[in-house]
């Protein structure tokens, strides 16, 4: 799978980077850990939203990061969220931009990603669509017209750069009420470094699809239905507060160490008959208080007078 390196990413994602390697789902290093139940429910932020281009996640799927640093189990469920943990209001596109002058309202054109995909030697095809460069420091090398849309080649970097209207200290902030949030730009989490995708406002509390309700620390506690028992693995017990539900089925694809069942809210409305039921994600999503795109699920809640 190519790689990319993020500007964008604050000195605490890199870190993460660094000691987990880990993505947006990764593979269960240390099985031990999952046996872990303490902090289960706690709150945590998804290492992909330590990127400046990631949209945010879909109320109809669910993603499991598996050596999440902030979590003691290991685990950070995103079960059916819509959005950013880091955004609640959302936002639509952000503009792209070459230098200030092209922006309004006294925002200045700033840095938001950089696209530089990773490579192991001057043969590597993964440099294939940029200038074929692999440079010492492992990353394809850029050159003009090879760019993804919206990005340049830098001439000194020699690396595509995205640039978006930005002002500064004008993100939103996970901790603040919605009146707060409206109108700020999605930004990665601990940084003023903006993000320039779409990304669909939180759902409601109502139905649980909130970040507070659906993303947090868990454990695996079994494997999926027809599955063989896995005497190897440490599986959790669910505390109090919480139900042992299959999340992901195996369809026999991807990893089958990150399958099966996993500690989710007792009251959590999609679940059914001991499984997550995806039918019922999206219209638990109500009412959507910030952007609502034309990709998002959800319905605009009224203007409050």
């Amino acid at each position: 799978m190519t790689r990319t390196k993020s500007a964008a990413r604050s000195t605490y994602a890199l870190l993460l980077q660094g000691f987990l390697a880990v993505g947006g789902i990764a593979a269960i290093g240390l099985f031990p850990a999952s046996c872990q139940t303490g902090g289960i429910g706690d709150p945590c932020t998804p290492e992909d939203e330590y990127l400046g281009t990631f949209a945010g996640f879909k109320v109809t799927q669910e993603n499991i990061e598996s050596r999440s640093f902030q979590c003691e189990s290991r685990i950070c469920l995103v079960a059916h969220f819509q959005g950013r943990v880091s955004c609640p209001a959302g936002q639509p596109v952000k503009q792209s931009c070459r230098e200030s002058s092209e922006c309004s309202d006294g925002a200045d054109c700033v840095e938001s990603a950089t696209f530089a995909p990773s490579c192991a030697g001057a043969d590597d095809p993964a440099c294939g669509s940029l200038s074929g460069a692999c440079n010492k420091e492992g990353f394809c090398e850029c050159s003009d017209d090879t760019c993804p849309e919206g990005y340049f080649c830098d001439g000194d970097s020699k690396q595509c750069k995205l640039f978006v209207c930005h002002k500064a200290g004008e993100c939103q902030d996970p901790t603040k009420e919605l009146d707060f949030n409206n109108g700020k730009d999605c930004c990665v989490p601990g940084t003023d470094t903006p993000v320039a995708s779409e990304v669909c406002g939180q759902c409601a509390d109502k139905g649980l699809r909130n970040a507070a309700n659906s993303v947090y620390c868990s454990c695996r506690c079994g494997v999926a239905e027809g599955q063989p028992e896995d005497e190897n693995f440490n599986f959790c017990e669910c505390p109090d507060g919480f139900q042992c539900a299959e999340v992901r089925p195996d369809v026999g694809l991807g990893d089958t160490q990150l399958t099966g069942k996993y500690c989710v809210k007792a009251d959590d409305p999609i679940v059914k008959d001991g499984k997550v039921d995806v039918a019922l994600a999206a219209g638990q999503c109500g009412l959507v208080e910030g952007y609502l795109g034309g990709t998002c699920e959800g319905q605009s809640a009224p203007p409050t007078e």
